[in-house]
């Protein structure tokens, strides 16, 4: 669930750290309050478990939506992560279709039934233990103590001693069957995730959960085809430690520096679905010089939020390096990333809603226009998976970009 407030995106830090230009020599743009109705799909403005309402905040770069649904008020702080909540509302509402005998559920916890009895009070204090988690510099030492080897335990993740007793198992074969993630930080569906994964695993659930797919808009990070839903199978099905392993090998194979992968992979804002996903985007540009920047940025987030819209620019690097252009390197864009491909033409893929021509985003564009590197290409383009305001798309134009508004189909084709 996300509250009004609390989500910063990194690309807003990104042009907070870029210079301004003098507003007394130029016209600048206050972010809109948007229509719903006139950017959405019909059935994503409006379904059986869920409204969205009509009024939309936009921050210059992503849209805000207030949803309204029978479980519960919801804000989704981009159109990518309101795509995701419509799913996972759908879903949340065939869950509660199955019933569980709680009753029985609860006896069998205190009766010590399947191993539960003797590390009850433990289960207990672990849950405590992941609910007050540290702030500020204590963040950084935060779960030092319950470290295996080298890896974290993310606060996305099920307790150690679920992962242990074969829970989480039984979780992620029920988030598999109804194409959620089992990461997912809805705090909704993390609730009927475990109801249903508590009756499986103590075998109280009466039905076969395959025939409860729920279809709609989804997947683990912007589709619903094939590879994306292999790919969250894969990341529900696979113990949380064996993803982090898996990582690590994989960002060491592509010559990632080793303590750079280290923190990336103990940055507690990725979850492991998050930083999976990553991984096999890295991996698809094997070849690329510098990849290794995507880690040093990924670095900066220090929100969930932040570290999903570094996920998606680097899966929209990956999907322009395979479907657009191959990618000769990547370079710094002052905290983020810009990439050169093998013609000479320099690509800022952005994964924003709507971007409108303020101060910062003037300077943002001076600033690299006027780099040596960009001045002396061959081109420059622009790629965003949402659109542009017409002064932002008239001053782009003007200083030589070449824009691509709506991409999300060229740069990931055939996928939603």
């Amino acid at each position: 669930m996300f509250h009004k407030g609390l989500i910063v995106s990194s690309l807003a830090v990104w042009l907070v750290a870029l210079p301004a230009i003098d507003s007394a020599q130029a016209e600048f743009e206050e972010p809109p309050v948007l229509s719903a109705a006139a950017i959405l799909e019909s059935e994503v403005l409006k379904g059986p478990n869920h409204e969205v309402a009509d009024e939309v905040k936009n921050n210059g770069l992503f849209n805000s939506y207030s949803v309204t649904s029978p479980f519960g008020e919801f804000e989704a702080p981009s159109t990518t992560r309101l795509r995701f909540l419509v799913n996972e509302l759908n879903a949340i509402a065939e869950m509660k279709k199955i019933e569980t005998d709680d009753t029985a559920i609860e006896s069998l916890k205190q009766s010590g039934a399947n191993t539960v009895s003797g590390i009850k009070n433990l289960f207990t204090d672990t849950e405590n233990t992941l609910k007050g988690a540290a702030s500020g510099v204590q963040g950084l030492f935060h779960r030092a103590s319950e470290t295996i080897g080298s890896r974290e335990v993310t606060d996305a993740e099920d307790s150690k001693i679920q992962q242990v007793i074969g829970f989480s198992k039984s979780k992620g074969k029920i988030a598999t069957a109804f194409n959620v993630n089992v990461y997912s930080r809805n705090r909704v569906l993390q609730e009927e995730l475990d109801r249903l994964a508590w009756a499986d695993y103590l075998g109280g659930l009466g039905m076969g959960l395959a025939t409860s797919m729920v279809p709609g808009v989804g997947g683990i990070v912007l589709t619903t085809s094939g590879a994306a839903r292999l790919l969250n199978e894969a990341i529900n099905t696979t113990p949380a430690a064996e993803l982090w392993v898996q990582s690590r090998d994989k960002l060491l194979a592509l010559g990632m520096d080793g303590d750079t992968v280290q923190l990336f992979l103990n940055n507690q804002v990725f979850s492991p679905a998050l930083y999976t996903v990553m991984t096999s985007a890295l991996e698809s540009m094997k070849g690329v010089e510098n990849l290794g920047l995507f880690l040093k940025v990924s670095l900066q987030a220090n929100t969930p939020e932040m570290a999903r819209v570094i996920t998606e620019l680097t899966v929209l690097t990956a999907g322009y390096h395979t479907h657009i252009a191959p990618l000769k390197e990547i370079v710094p864009m002052a905290r983020i990333i810009k990439a050169i491909n093998q013609e000479g033409r320099v690509a800022v893929i952005l994964p924003t809603d709507h971007l409108i021509w303020s101060e910062r985003v003037s300077g943002a564009l001076m600033e690299i226009s006027d780099e040596p590197a960009v001045a002396q290409s061959a081109g420059r383009e622009l790629w965003l998976i949402g659109d542009l305001s017409e002064l932002a798309t008239k001053e782009f134009t003007a200083a030589g970009w070449d824009i691509h508004p709506r991409t999300r189909s060229q740069l990931l084709p055939g996928k939603d």
